[in-house]
This record gives C-alpha cells, sequence and structure tokens, in this order.
C-alpha cells in the first residue's frame, strides 16, 4: 500500500462525501480549481444522501457527477476520497478503495469535540479558539484518525452557529487545497491524536434547547442561543405548556426592569418601553422579542392574552433540567468533560 502511495502523482481522481452548508465549501474549491487547470485533479465525483441538500443542487448545476448512500460499488477507480460533514460512518471496504484513503474536513481542533456537532458544543462552553483539522478517516470509528493538518482560528465574540459553521467551512476549503498540494508529505508526517484533551460533540437534541432558569446564568442563556436557535429554538415550560422562545435581545442591553414583584428565576416581566418579554434567571434577566404559545406571537400580545390575567400574575416559567447542565460547573460540563 505504501509502495502505490509513493509511485502516485497529481492531478488525482477525488471522491467527495458531503451534504450540507459546511460541505459545500470544500466541493467549491475542488471544482474551482479543477476547471482552473491547477494540476490538483482531472477528475471529481461527489456523493451526497440527501437530493435536495445544498451539495446536491451545486452539483447538479455545475454537471458533475455522483453516487448516492450506501454505496454498492465504485464505477471508477479513485486515488483519495474528500469527506466533509457527511454524518455516516464509512465502511473499511470503501476506505481501503482508495490508495491515498479518505481525508476528513473538521470543524475544531481535534482531539477535542470529536463527533457530530462540533461548531455547537464550541459556542456551548464558551471556547475562544477553536480550528480546522484535516484528518484521515479510520474505519469503525469517528473522528479519532491521523491528523494531516490544523489550523487555529479566534471564536469571533458573540456570533451564532450559522457564522462560526460558515467562517470555518471557508477556512477548511483553503486548507483541504494545501493539503491536496502536497499530499504524499502531508501524509507521510501525519501524526496521531493526542490522547489528552478529548472531548465529544454529541448530536444536538432538543432536550438541550429547555432552559433551567435557577442554575443558568445570563452568559449560559446567552451561549445556548447563539449555538442552538438556528438548529432548535430555545424552549421553556409554563402552566403545564411548552413554550419556545424567540429572537432572543442582546444581553449587552441592560433594561430597567420594573416590577412590583419578588424577581425569582423563570419570572417573566413585560417591558411596555420596548415592547419585549423578560425573564428572570440565576443572575439577571434575559429578553426576548416574540414567542410561540400554540402559534408565533409577539410579546406584547403574550402579556395582553396570557400575563394581564389577574390569575397568571406571578406564574414563572419552570425550570426542567435537561441533564446536560452542571450547577457547579456553570457550563455544559457532561459534554466538556475528556472522555
Amino acid at each position: 500500500h505504501s509502495a502505490i502511495k509513493s509511485n502516485l502523482r497529481p492531478p488525482w481522481r477525488v471522491l467527495f462525501f458531503g451534504t450540507d452548508e459546511f460541505s459545500l465549501p470544500t466541493l467549491q474549491a475542488l471544482n474551482e480549481n479543477r476547471l482552473l487547470r491547477k494540476n490538483f485533479y482531472t477528475s471529481i465525483f461527489f456523493l451526497c444522501f440527501i437530493f435536495k441538500s445544498p451539495v446536491m443542487k451545486y452539483a447538479t448545476l455545475h454537471d458533475l457527477r455522483g453516487y448516492t448512500w450506501p454505496i454498492n460499488r465504485l464505477d471508477s477507480e479513485y486515488d483519495i476520497g474528500v469527506l466533509a460533514s457527511f454524518g455516516h460512518l464509512i465502511p473499511s471496504k470503501l476506505v481501503k478503495a482508495f490508495p491515498f484513503g479518505i481525508i476528513n474536513v473538521h470543524p475544531s481542533l481535534l482531539p477535542r469535540w470529536r463527533g457530530a456537532a462540533p461548531l455547537h458544543h464550541t459556542l456551548l462552553n464558551g471556547d475562544s479558539v477553536t480550528g480546522i483539522s484535516i484528518m484521515s478517516i479510520e474505519p469503525k470509528v469517528f473522528d479519532c484518525g491521523p491528523l494531516l493538518a490544523q489550523e487555529k482560528v479566534e471564536v469571533p465574540p458573540r456570533c451564532s452557529q450559522v457564522v462560526l459553521r460558515d467562517m470555518l467551512a471557508h477556512k477548511g476549503s483553503k486548507l483541504i487545497l494545501q493539503t491536496l498540494a502536497d499530499l504524499s508529505q502531508h501524509i507521510s508526517s501525519a501524526k496521531q491524536q493526542p490522547e489528552e484533551g478529548v472531548c465529544y460533540a454529541h448530536k444536538i437534541s432538543q432536550n438541550m434547547s429547555f432552559i433551567d432558569w435557577k442554575n443558568q446564568t445570563v452568559e449560559n442563556i446567552d451561549r445556548q442561543y447563539r449555538a442552538l436557535h438556528q438548529t432548535t429554538e430555545l424552549r421553556t415550560e409554563w402552566q403545564g405548556m411548552t413554550i419556545r422562545l424567540l429572537e432572543m435581545l442582546d444581553i449587552r442591553h441592560n433594561p430597567d426592569i420594573r416590577t412590583d414583584m419578588t424577581p425569582v428565576p423563570g419570572l417573566p416581566v413585560y417591558n411596555k418601553a420596548d415592547g419585549s418579554l423578560w425573564i428572570c434567571c440565576k443572575d439577571g434577566w434575559v429578553g426576548f422579542s416574540s414567542i410561540v404559545i400554540k402559534k408565533k406571537m409577539s410579546a406584547k400580545a403574550f402579556y395582553n392574552g396570557y400575563l394581564s390575567k389577574p390569575q397568571n400574575k406571578g406564574v414563572t416559567f419552570s425550570s426542567k433540567p435537561s441533564g446536560l447542565f452542571d450547577e457547579n460547573y456553570s457550563k455544559w460540563i457532561s459534554h466538556a468533560k475528556p472522555s
């Protein structure tokens, strides 16, 4: 196998594995490089299992041939597979079908945040630095292979998951081109991932969207919103109903909350000055412009229809611990803990 690798030279025949918005810039970079005849690739095929995905739309528009998942057999020979946010474990037989194997564009500094949702967990835990890792795929495991290249990236202050995704996708598309330009050298100098600092970015679940008003701070809830709201809205419960909280206000806005009730975690107060709903948490207040309770409504409509009724005065949103938040550490410790 190593002898075969040593005899191979670019241009490469590439099979791309990807589906979503994070995948797309890598496919675009590969295809644009091919069209500019940079001598990295003679052909690019794509592989996708979601027919209406961004990758499928791009490939169709640019006449790229492709496969759907799972693959029964490859119609052509390829030198290398390039994977970005594919979401499926690649069988050993398929990995071994490529002389250079399959390399993965991963949006974290491995071994931190192995797994399905590294972008979300980077924000949930308030990481100030993240990055891109180019690693070789190993059969039967996720994100454990040798590192071919890494690049550190500072997390922009108070950015959302989508902003972080797009930034790292762009960085990853550049780093994969640099790696492919000198692929043999990168593979020969690849390093095993360190055993220290391993932690897992488990798949995002709806349960993670519930707020624990008693134990979470303003900063915790802000991180939770920025990490999750474009995947699943934040949630709480009120009088037996699940409420979805939309359009969280900037935590740097410090409202003058006036109420004749004792501020306790989960207490909702309508601020007529700016038409917003403010909810008390462990160390302050967080605001929202609208909510969903049976249907989407403004904070003002929620006040007029519910909060203004005498029987609802002082009724709090309930804290529903998700089992993910540890009040002793003031962070999502069960996911940040090395494993």
